[in-house]
């Protein structure tokens, strides 16, 4: 292997290692919007149960008073009662508060009912709060490990970025701008290596898309040291002398 082919393989060895940094930085990104998009959803819940709680509690405080003022009401026909003068009058009041009082359970009935599941949506609403405490922890402890990991590569990055400007001067300019445009394309793996699929006998397999290269192919990557590129994925080729 030629200077320019084992000069390019050490671009893409410090290459791979800068995107290993990158993604494994963009990894925790990822966790941290997906934490934050978590703990968003969570905080639209809780606001749509708190109005859900703001409105059962009117309309409970709204059964309350109507069963005030109709249990006031029946005390008051219970009064006329005792001071009406014909069986005609005392049968209309009689039938009034009958109804009042049958309308009264009614109420009273449906409160109760309002009131347990007012209990239930109370407890409810604490869990999810709970819920919410433990999330906003989560949040801050993968916002940390960010923080913490962007600051023990922050040095490496640098030497490596270092490095990746000095090797790159070294090759010539439109194998570099191939490489830049084979790295971006496969995560830094410009290059991929011939393998013979069978000891004896002349066959070979690009090791990037495992598409099958001719012996012409091959023993270019051998006996010249020039950029060859694999005819189905692009990637530039390389072989080790007695592969």
């Amino acid at each position: 292997m030629g200077p320019k082919l084992q000069g390019l393989l050490e671009l893409q060895d410090i290459e791979l290692q800068i995107v290993d940094i990158r993604r494994q930085l963009a990894r925790r990104e990822r966790a941290v919007k997906a934490q934050g998009k978590k703990l968003d959803d969570l905080h639209r819940a809780l606001e749509s149960q708190r109005g859900e709680l703001q409105r059962a509690q009117i309309q409970m405080d709204e059964a309350d008073l109507d069963l005030k003022s109709r249990t006031s009401h029946i005390g008051r026909l219970r009064e006329r009662l005792n001071s009406v003068r014909t069986n005609k009058e005392y049968a209309a009041v009689l039938s009034e508060l009958n109804n009042e009082k049958a309308d009264a359970s009614k109420i009273e009935t449906r409160a109760l009912e309002m009131m347990a599941a007012l209990d239930q949506q109370k407890s409810s609403l604490a869990e999810q709060r709970q819920t919410e405490e433990k999330e906003v922890q989560r949040l801050a402890d993968v916002q940390a490990q960010l923080d913490q990991a962007k600051q023990a590569f922050a040095e490496k990055l640098a030497a490596l970025q270092k490095q990746r400007k000095l090797a790159a001067e070294e090759i010539d300019q439109s194998a570099l701008v191939l490489f830049d445009r084979l790295s971006e394309r496969y995560d830094g793996e410009a290059l991929a290596q011939i393998e013979r699929t069978h000891p004896r006998r002349d066959e070979f397999v690009c090791n990037g898309c495992f598409m099958s290269l001719s012996a012409e192919v091959a023993n270019a990557c051998l006996t010249h040291d020039e950029v060859v590129t694999c005819n189905n994925c692009g990637r530039i080729l390389w072989m080790e002398k007695g592969s």
